[in-house]
C-alpha cells in the first residue's frame, strides 16, 4: 500500500527533497517554508512557526478564547501571506490541559482560530497535542472543536513517540506482561483509543488525522527495566545487547516502516512526519534523520510504494456553513426555566426591554448557538432544569465561549426588579 510517511523539516537538508519527490502524502515545515514553494501538487503541505507564549500563557492571562485566536493570527499573518503554497497551519504546539474547563478553553480558541484563519483563505490543523496527551477523559471537552473542523475544512494533530522501540506500549509490550492492549497503545497507536471511543462514536471519525511528529523519544516513559533514554541515533548498544540488532539505522527504519503499515490500516489517517529532517543543534540533531542510511532507507522505500493521490477532504466530511450572522452582534438571552409562563417573559420586557433588548426564551440550546463574537445567557432559576448536567456546566461543554450567569427569583416581579438593575 502507498506510504502514509513524510518528512518534518526543521531546516532544509540532506535528502530531504529527494524524499519528497519520491512520493510522500504529507510534509511538515517548522523553519526553511519557502522549499514548499516548488513542491509536487500531490503532497499535503503543514505549517507551524515557534511562537513566544503558549496557549497555557494566553489563558492564565485572562484572554477569551475569541481574544487569544485574534492574538495568535494576527502575530502569525504574515508568515503565512510570505508562504501562500502552504495552507495547512498548525497553532500552538503540545499544549498542556489537565481539566475539562481548561481544555473547552481551548476547544473554543481552536474553533475561532478555524473561523479566523478561513477569512484568509487558510485552514488549520487543530489539536497538535504531545505524546500520550491529553489525558482521555478530557476528549469530550474538546469535541465542540472537531465538529467544527468538518465546516471549516481542518484535520486533528497528533504527535506519536516511544521509546526504547516505537512499538512500545503497544499490544502486548507493556510494563505489565498479563497486558495487552490490542491493536492500540498508551503513545504510539494511542489514536485509535481517541476515534474509537470518541470520535467515531459522535460521527466524527471523518475528520482527517495527521500525525505530526513521530519517532523515537527519550522523555517518553515508562520504559522497560534497563532500558536507557535515547533517540535512535543513542540506542545502538542498547539495540545490539537486547535485540542483537547490530545496524541500529537499519533497526530504526524498520520500526518506521511497522509504524506505516499500521497507519496504512485506518483510512481517516492521512499521513505521519518523521522527526525530523534538518536539525538547529543539540538536542534536535540526535533525531536527525537526514544524510543517514535512515534516509536512503525511507526514500527506497517510498518510490516502492509512492503515495500519489493529492490529499482532499472527505466527502460529506465537510458542512456547509448554516446560521452565519449577517454582521456581529452581541447578544443577551435570558433563559427562563422549562415550566416559565408567559408572566415571567413580560416581567423580563418590563425589567430590561427598553435598555438592554434581551434576546428572551426557554431553549438552552438556542441561547447558546451561533457564530457569534459575544454570547451572554442570562439563566434564570437554573436549578429548575433537569438532567445530568447542570445549567452552567451544559453551556460549558455544548456551547464553550458562552458567558454564563445566574438569576434567582421566587415571582416574576422579584425577577423584574433583579433585572432592572443587572
Amino acid at each position: 500500500m502507498p506510504t502514509k510517511l513524510g518528512p518534518h523539516v526543521l531546516r532544509a537538508a540532506q535528502n530531504v527533497l529527494e524524499y519528497i519527490h519520491a512520493g510522500v502524502p504529507v510534509v511538515k515545515f517548522v523553519g526553511d517554508w519557502g522549499m514548499a514553494e516548488n513542491l509536487q501538487d500531490d503532497v499535503l503541505i503543514i505549517g507551524r512557526q515557534h511562537q513566544s507564549y503558549d496557549a497555557q500563557l494566553q489563558k492564565a492571562g485572562g484572554k477569551s478564547p475569541l481574544d487569544a485566536a485574534r492574538q495568535f493570527v494576527t502575530d502569525q499573518l504574515a508568515r503565512y501571506r510570505t508562504n501562500p503554497r502552504i495552507v495547512y497551519w498548525e497553532g500552538h504546539n503540545e499544549p498542556v490541559w489537565n481539566s475539562l474547563d481548561d481544555m473547552a478553553w481551548y476547544a473554543q480558541f481552536e474553533i475561532e482560530r478555524m473561523r479566523l484563519m478561513t477569512g484568509h483563505g487558510l485552514k488549520c490543523v487543530i489539536g497538535n497535542f504531545a505524546t500520550g496527551t491529553p489525558p482521555l477523559d478530557l476528549w469530550p471537552a474538546f469535541l465542540p472543536a472537531l465538529r467544527a473542523a468538518r465546516e471549516y475544512q481542518a484535520m486533528l494533530g497528533l504527535h506519536e513517540y516511544s521509546c526504547p522501540w516505537m512499538w512500545w506500549m503497544t499490544g502486548k509490550h507493556q510494563i505489565d506482561p498479563t497486558e495487552d492492549q490490542g491493536d492500540e497503545g498508551w503513545t504510539t497507536l494511542r489514536y485509535r483509543k481517541v476515534y474509537r471511543r470518541y470520535l467515531s462514536p459522535q460521527g466524527l471519525d471523518s475528520v482527517p488525522l495527521v500525525i505530526t511528529e513521530c519517532g523515537i523519544d527519550p522523555m517518553v516513559n515508562p520504559k522497560p527495566k534497563g532500558a536507557p533514554a535515547g533517540a535512535w541515533t543513542g540506542l545502538g548498544t542498547f539495540w545490539r545487547n537486547q535485540n542483537d540488532e547490530k545496524d541500529k539505522a537499519d533497526f530504526y527504519f524498520r520500526q518506521l516502516v511497522w509504524y506505516d503499515r499500521e497507519l496504512q490500516k485506518d483510512d481517516y489517517v492521512v499521513g505521519a512526519t518523521v522527526f525530523t529532517w534538518g536539525n538547529t543543534g543539540s538536542p534536535w540533531s540526535d533525531f536527525d534523520v537526514a544524510g543517514t542510511p535512515v534516509a536512503q532507507k525511507l526514500i527506497a522505500h517510498t518510490k516502492a510504494d509512492p503515495s500519489s493521490t493529492p490529499f482532499e477532504y472527505p466527502s460529506g466530511g465537510a458542512v456547509e456553513p448554516r446560521g452565519q450572522p449577517r454582521i456581529q452582534y452581541d447578544r443577551e438571552y435570558v433563559l427562563l426555566p422549562p415550566a416559565a409562563d408567559a408572566a415571567w417573559a413580560r416581567a423580563v420586557v418590563k425589567g430590561g426591554w427598553n435598555t438592554r433588548r434581551y434576546t428572551i426564551g426557554g431553549s438552552a440550546d438556542d441561547a447558546g448557538i451561533g457564530d457569534l463574537d459575544s454570547r451572554s445567557v442570562v439563566a434564570v432559576n437554573p436549578q429548575d432544569w433537569p438532567g445530568p448536567l447542570s445549567l452552567e456546566d451544559f453551556f460549558r461543554q455544548y456551547y464553550p465561549g458562552v458567558e454564563y450567569r445566574e438569576i434567582i427569583a421566587v415571582t416574576p416581579e422579584e425577577l423584574m426588579v433583579k433585572l432592572s438593575s443587572f
